[in-house]
């Protein structure tokens, strides 16, 4: 029989599977709308409902699987968050419940997964100054990932509005027979109806306030490291608080994590050599 595997291996894959997943349902449902945008073009009409449904279909389909997997993935994160700032270990019973629903895709990926570098930075005993330590660490790294993407995808909405409309201007201008004009009308309003499928918008926003969010969770933990002797139940309230926002916000892609992985990792460095950083 193949041992157990590792408790934060099974969270990252986890959290992988939940991620892959999540950008599947995006990619359908860009096609589900691009597909429907075939309306304005000079192609067969019938098929076009069709389409559209089924991929509007397997987009649900896929975001379902991504909240499943992902809300295992949150769990588990809580529970070993917990075990590592108050040394509360989980339960050998609700671990085993855990690997029996985990897909075997995600179990074999964890198997392999051998990274050993710790997940928290504290150096502090189980405690609440740990559990501090540990919040505001993960508050400030979900903080500057947050940002990251609210200003990637505001970025691309922006200039990809602008060059859309700066494309419909150039043709009007240049091209003088009217289905020539019609054409590239349709054209540009199919890449905006893209954009929009692609959800920037709400994209945009939710990194947003996930961000300002994260950062008023890391300002509470740091409130509390400045007092005497915090309160284990304080600490607690704090971490509660940010699983919470971190469950209901939006999925961090790994891509901009492995981005700006070494930045923050030496930001970090710094800022806990820094006396009262």
């Amino acid at each position: 029989m193949n041992a157990a595997p590792n408790q934060f291996a099974l969270a990252r894959s986890l959290d992988r599977c939940a991620k892959w997943w999540w950008g599947a349902s995006l990619i359908f449902k860009a096609i589900g709308f691009a597909t429907g945008a075939l309306i304005l073009f000079p192609v067969s009409q019938e098929p076009l409902p069709f389409f559209v449904a089924a991929f509007t279909i397997v987009a649900e389909i896929t975001i379902y699987r991504s909240d499943a997997l992902r809300g295992m993935a949150q769990g588990v994160r809580r529970k070993l968050d917990l075990q590592d700032s108050f040394g509360w270990a989980i339960p050998s019973s609700e671990f085993s419940d855990l690997l029996a629903r985990c897909p075997r895709s995600v179990k074999a990926r964890a198997q392999r997964d051998k990274a050993t570098e710790p997940y928290f930075a504290s150096v502090e005993p189980a405690g609440p100054t740990r559990g501090l330590h540990n919040v505001s660490e993960s508050a400030w790294w979900t903080k500057h990932l947050a940002e990251s993407m609210s200003h990637i995808c505001t970025t691309s909405l922006v200039l990809g509005v602008i060059g859309a409309l700066v494309v419909l201007i150039i043709a009007l201008q240049t091209l003088h027979e009217h289905t020539a004009q019609v054409n590239a009308a349709r054209i540009v309003t199919g890449f905006l109806m893209l954009l929009l499928s692609a959800g920037l918008i709400k994209l945009a926003l939710g990194y947003s306030s996930l961000a300002k969010k994260a950062g008023a969770s890391e300002g509470s933990a740091y409130r509390l490291l400045h007092t005497q002797q915090p309160e284990q139940l304080d600490a607690f309230r704090v971490m509660y608080e940010y699983h919470v926002d971190r469950a209901a916000g939006l999925i961090i892609p790994t891509w901009i994590w492995k981005w700006r992985k070494n930045e923050l990792n030496q930001i970090w460095a710094v800022l806990r050599a820094t006396p009262g950083g």
